[in-house]
């Protein structure tokens, strides 16, 4: 009986290299790595060539100190702001007139300044306008005669502090799941409907071959695809300085996971027109966490039991490291958790309906 079981585990094990070989074949046949590879050259140049390493832009100024002193206009000149200086009502009401991150500053008062009024443009919300406020009280203390305010600071484990990546090397967690993830949907279902078109899953049913192998196989090739593409992606943009481990490993996971809820969705189709809306809305669905990834302070807990969530994340830990290893662990332990369940419910999702009705 240990022989046989063996067996059993070594025949299913054949399958599923076998069934894995057919679908990476399909891939390179049908141009499908030829596309894959072909948007990751064009992330390379969009990384490396159009998008900008900073796109922080600095408040524009504008001036009009009426101080007999002129001391508000030293200090900014001073400081080598961005400023507009103006000396009439005209000029003042002309620079603000122009749409854009401006600030409107007019200063009353004889030798010092007395009387400051602000002029926003009105998209600034009420945070922000309290945060320039402050700033400003602070930066006019010392033209009054009064000592700039001092709060006591402690830096906790000085000089550990990442470096912050630029912006366009930023983009990569979300890029990279783009492409091993969400382009990895599109091309599951498309090689699952070829598969459909061309009868091999009527010829499936009658093999000694199980739903877990097919399943896994073809999430396993699309993972393999996935890390085409990222190790192309990264090369290109960042390099080899990266925890490369922990970027294939997400990717590779991520990939399988993906593939898995793309054909469990794509089974209840007959054709991939009939699918697209329902692919489209679930790139979509799946796409959510990067509102995160751009504004930390929204993450809901129905947001953050996304399967792309720890993706994300976990990939922005890789590439760009906080010390945070929690970040990768627990992202590594949601994905598998999530395969855990997924491959179960869609190994019955076939079996209800594959099995069970022509195909």
């Amino acid at each position: 009986m240990k022989v046989r079981g063996g067996n059993g585990v070594t025949m299913m094990l054949h399958r599923f290299l076998t069934l894995t070989a057919k679908d990476l074949r399909l891939i390179v046949r049908n141009h499908m790595l030829t596309v894959v590879v072909a948007v990751a050259l064009i992330i390379v140049g969009t990384v490396n060539f159009l998008v900008p390493e900073d796109v922080s832009s600095e408040t524009v100024v504008v001036l009009w100190d009426r101080t007999t002193a002129q001391s508000v206009g030293r200090l900014f000149e001073a400081a080598d702001a961005e400023t507009i200086f103006v000396d009439s009502e005209a000029a003042f009401e002309e620079a603000m007139a122009v749409y854009g991150n401006r600030l409107g500053l007019r200063v009353e008062g004889g030798e010092v300044p007395e009387r400051v009024v602000v002029t926003y443009q009105g998209h600034e919300n009420p945070e922000v306008r309290r945060l320039l406020e402050a700033s400003l009280r602070q930066q006019l203390r010392p033209l009054r005669g009064e000592a700039p305010l001092t709060f006591a600071t402690e830096t906790l484990q000085p000089g550990t502090a990442p470096e912050r990546p630029p912006f366009n090397l930023s983009l990569l967690p979300i890029l990279i799941f783009t492409e091993a993830g969400m382009i990895g949907l599109l091309l599951a279902a498309a090689l699952f409907y070829s598969e459909k078109t061309e009868g091999t899953l009527q010829a499936y049913r009658v093999t000694p071959g199980g739903l877990t192998e097919y399943l896994l196989a073809k999430s396993v090739a699309m993972g393999l695809v996935g890390l085409v593409s990222t190790t192309i992606i990264t090369l290109l943009t960042v390099g080899l300085d990266v925890n490369w481990p922990a970027v294939l490993g997400v990717v590779f996971l991520s990939a399988v996971v993906v593939t898995l809820v793309t054909l469990v969705a794509a089974n209840m189709f007959q054709t991939i027109s009939q699918f697209l809306f329902t692919g489209v809305l679930l790139n979509l669905v799946l796409a959510l966490p990067t509102v995160s990834y751009f504004l930390p302070g929204f993450a809901p807990v129905w947001l953050r039991w996304l399967p792309s969530y720890p993706m994300i994340f976990a990939l922005r830990e890789a590439y760009f490291p906080t010390g945070a290893e929690a970040v990768l662990t627990g992202a590594v332990g949601q994905i598998l958790l999530t395969l855990v369940v997924v491959l179960p419910l869609a190994v019955l999702a076939f079996r209800r309906q594959l099995i069970a009705r022509d195909v």
